[in-house]
């Protein structure tokens, strides 16, 4: 589907779901292009949910944030790359290695059963976490601006396809990298909306319009008394 669609621009995250549940708010939001399948879901259902979508025509985000050493995150995005997913995502704190070996990875484990090798992303700084908390909580000198700027760059010289961000840093990093670079913003609410558990936020024709490629969406669809509706909305809000 083409980028000019917006609905290729908004993933929406369904992670409160089982699979009847997940299937069901499908059926009932037929244009819904993309779909993100989290920790919570995936642990709750395993990789069978991936075909279960894929059987449905879905695009797939699996967002499992692998962090951990070199060798076991290159293991982790091998078999992941076998699963027939578009994007997954790491953490660019593991460092340059871990993400280098993780890209050589999935291209690998893809080709091996003649599958587009997914695009990998990278976490820089969870949207969750608040300037003070930042601060305090993990005792860093610098801003959070600063740390996802130079997160980004480890991403980019490491050769992913982009990287995650809140969409209040999108802008900057938009000036820096071409449209190539794919950043994916999470933290996407209405004025209305409760930030839940999400602190850095920003409504969905802000963050595209700063330069995000795709948005994440989640309780502001699915928690909807109209998820069609609000969908839509947001399309025609971003066109």
């Amino acid at each position: 589907m083409s980028l000019n669609n917006p609905s290729d621009k908004i993933i929406v995250a369904i992670d409160g779901m089982d699979r009847n549940e997940a299937i069901s708010f499908l059926k009932g939001c037929p244009d819904i292009s993309w779909v993100k399948v989290g920790l919570e879901l995936f642990t709750k259902e395993g990789p069978t949910i991936i075909n279960t979508f894929k059987d449905m025509d879905k695009k797939i985000f699996l967002d499992l944030k692998f962090h951990d050493i070199p060798n076991t995150m290159s293991s982790a995005s091998y078999h992941v790359s076998k699963l027939g997913v578009d994007i997954i995502s790491l953490h660019a704190s593991a460092g340059l290695k871990a993400l280098q070996l993780s890209k050589e990875a999935t291209i690998k484990g893809a080709r091996e059963i003649n599958n587009k090798p997914p695009e990998v992303i990278a976490i820089t700084v969870l949207t969750s976490i608040s300037p003070q908390d930042f601060k305090y909580e993990l005792n860093r000198e610098s801003s959070i601006e600063e740390n996802v700027l130079s997160l980004s760059k480890l991403t980019y010289d490491a050769g992913l396809d982009g990287c995650v961000c809140s969409p209040l840093e999108v802008k900057s990093l938009r000036d820096k990298y071409d449209d190539k670079f794919k950043l994916i913003t999470p933290g996407i609410r209405f004025l209305i909306d409760d930030k839940n558990d999400q602190s850095r936020v920003m409504s969905p024709v802000d963050a595209i319009s700063n330069g995000a490629s795709k948005i994440v969406v989640g309780r502001a669809i699915t928690k909807s008394n109209n998820p069609n509706k609000i969908f839509s909305e947001i399309c025609n809000s971003i066109i």
